[in-house]
C-alpha cells in the first residue's frame, strides 16, 4: 500500500519534506533604506556661510601683489633714517621761515620758499628719475621697488612726499574756516576753502589704508600697483656728492643707525 501511494503521488518522502521546509522559510526581505538625516538649521547655515566665503576667496582678486622675489626688506633703523632724511632735506627749509614770521622779523620769504621748492624737486624728482633713488635712499641704502622688481617710478616718490604740504595746507584752511578771519564769504574765498579740504584727502586715505588694511600698502602704492621698499648696496658712484652720501651712508652703519632696533626685535621674539 505504500508503494501505491508513493507511485500515485509521483513524488518520494524526500521531495515532500524539501518543499514543506521551502514554504516554511521565509523569503528574503529587501533591506531596510535608511533615511538620510536631516541636517540641524545651524550647520546649514554655518555651511552656506563656508560656501559663500570661498566663493568670495575665489572671486575676489589678492588686494596687492606680493613682496617682490630676490630682495630683502629693510631694517627699522634704514626705514626710520630714510624718513628722517628725505623729510629734512624736503621741508627743513619751512623751521627758520616759521621761526622767523614768528619771532615778527620783517623779511621777504620768496627766497626760502623758492630754494625749498628746488630742493624738493630735486630730492623727490630728478634724482629718483635719474638714479632711482632720494637723498634718503642712497644714505639708508635703500630704494624703492615694484612687485615685478623693477624701479619705482618718480611720480611715486613725488606724490608720496607731497603728504605734510597737503596736510599743512588743509589744516591752515580748516582753521581759517573755524576762524572766519581771513576770508569773507565771497565766492572765491569759498572755492579756497574747498579746495584746501580737499587737499587733506589723499593723505587720510594714504594714513588709513597703510595703517588698517591688510596688505599695510597706502594710496600712492595702490595707484601704482604695489610699491615697496627694499634694502640696496652702494650706489657705485665715486666722484662729487654722490660718493659723500655713500660715505655718509657707511658712517651710519657703523654708528649702528641702519640696524634693526632692540624694541622692535623684542616685539618680534
Amino acid at each position: 500500500m505504500g508503494l501505491l501511494e508513493k507511485a500515485e503521488s509521483g513524488k518520494t518522502p524526500e521531495e515532500k519534506t524539501k518543499k514543506v521546509v521551502a514554504e516554511k522559510t521565509p523569503k528574503n526581505k529587501p533591506a531596510k533604506v535608511e533615511k538620510p538625516k536631516k541636517e540641524s538649521r545651524m550647520s546649514l547655515r554655518s555651511s552656506r556661510r563656508r560656501e559663500r566665503k570661498e566663493r568670495k576667496a575665489k572671486a575676489e582678486p589678492t588686494e596687492l601683489p606680493s613682496f617682490p622675489d630676490g630682495f630683502e626688506p629693510p631694517t627699522s633703523g634704514q626705514t626710520a633714517f630714510r624718513r628722517l632724511v628725505d623729510v629734512i632735506v624736503c621741508y627743513g627749509w619751512l623751521v627758520p621761515v616759521v621761526a622767523l614770521t614768528g619771532y615778527g622779523t620783517n623779511f621777504s620769504p620768496t627766497i626760502y620758499i623758492i630754494g625749498g621748492t628746488l630742493l624738493y624737486i630735486l630730492n623727490l624728482g630728478f634724482l629718483p628719475s635719474r638714479f632711482s633713488r632720494t637723498i634718503g635712499n642712497i644714505v639708508s641704502r635703500t630704494k624703492y621697488v615694484t612687485s615685478k622688481g623693477n624701479n619705482a617710478s618718480w611720480a611715486y616718490t613725488f606724490l608720496k612726499g607731497l603728504n605734510l604740504p597737503l596736510v599743512l595746507l588743509g589744516l591752515a584752511s580748516i582753521l581759517t574756516i573755524a576762524s572766519d578771519l581771513s576770508l569773507g564769504d565771497n565766492t572765491t574765498s569759498t572755492i579756497f576753502r574747498i579746495i584746501g579740504l580737499l587737499m587733506i584727502v589723499p593723505p587720510m586715505l594714504d594714513y588709513i589704508l597703510t595703517r588698517f588694511s591688510m596688505a599695510k600698502r597706502g594710496l600712492w602704492e595702490r595707484i601704482f600697483g604695489g610699491v615697496w621698499l627694499v634694502r640696496s648696496t652702494r650706489t657705485g658712484s665715486t666722484k662729487g656728492w654722490l660718493k659723500r652720501l655713500d660715505q655718509l651712508s657707511d658712517y651710519a652703519e657703523k654708528r649702528g643707525l641702519l640696524s634693526e632696533r632692540e624694541e622692535d626685535t623684542v616685539k618680534l621674539d
